[in-house]
């Protein structure tokens, strides 16, 4: 019988859940296929994307919720986008945001860090995805970040203003095949995910 690991995860948009929750269960297949990967509660969008602000407003909530009221949660994920691009090799811009999520949960974060994953995106999820599309053919480590979101959303799904069955269709058909460990020398952003993700695993 598989163990059980049921996990939070709250991100501003239908990309977010449909890519990192198959994302999450690739890596967990492969690295710990003993472990069965549950949902828990989510701040999932509704009549359309969240936004950071509504995600940092009711953070704290979910953190309590999950690790406080619901002691079956063993990990939180949990992520806004940048918004702009950060081309600095300490990223202060990431660093920033990823302080304003800490900032946000506060005391507790110290408390439950070992089972904590943030995650900034530069710019957007959308750039992640748009860099395992393969029907754009193979794209430059580092290179989609100076482009506006419109124009990498025109890419990706046709239409800058896609509606979520065109977001989670093509999220899910690059996620299925999306080779991970080319994206985390794609994107720095996910690197810093994607490392954060092996840890926990290895921690298990």
């Amino acid at each position: 019988m598989k163990e059980k690991l049921t996990y939070t995860l709250l991100g501003e948009g239908y990309a977010e859940y449909t890519f990192l929750e198959i994302y999450l269960r690739r890596v967990f297949e492969k690295e710990k296929p003993n472990i069965q990967l549950v949902s828990s509660r989510q701040m999932k969008p509704s009549g359309g994307k969240s936004s950071s602000s509504v995600i940092l407003s009711k953070i704290k909530d979910h953190y309590i919720t999950s690790f406080i009221n619901k002691n079956d949660v063993k990990l939180f994920i949990a992520g806004i986008d940048l918004d702009e691009s950060d081309f600095e090799d300490d990223m202060p811009k990431y660093q920033a945001r990823i302080e304003e999520i800490k900032n946000k949960i506060g005391k507790l974060y110290s408390k439950f860090e070992d089972k904590t994953i943030l995650f900034v995106p530069i710019q957007a999820i959308d750039y992640w995805v748009l860099y395992q599309d393969k029907s754009e053919g193979k794209i430059a480590n580092s290179s989609l970040e100076a482009k506006s979101k419109d124009e990498i959303k025109k890419k990706l799904y046709g239409i800058s203003n896609a509606n979520q069955i065109k977001i989670e269709k093509v999220a899910t058909e690059v996620a299925q095949k999306a080779d991970f460990e080319e994206l985390a020398k794609q994107s720095k952003s996910f690197k810093l995910f994607h490392n954060q993700v092996k840890s926990f695993i290895d921690n298990l």
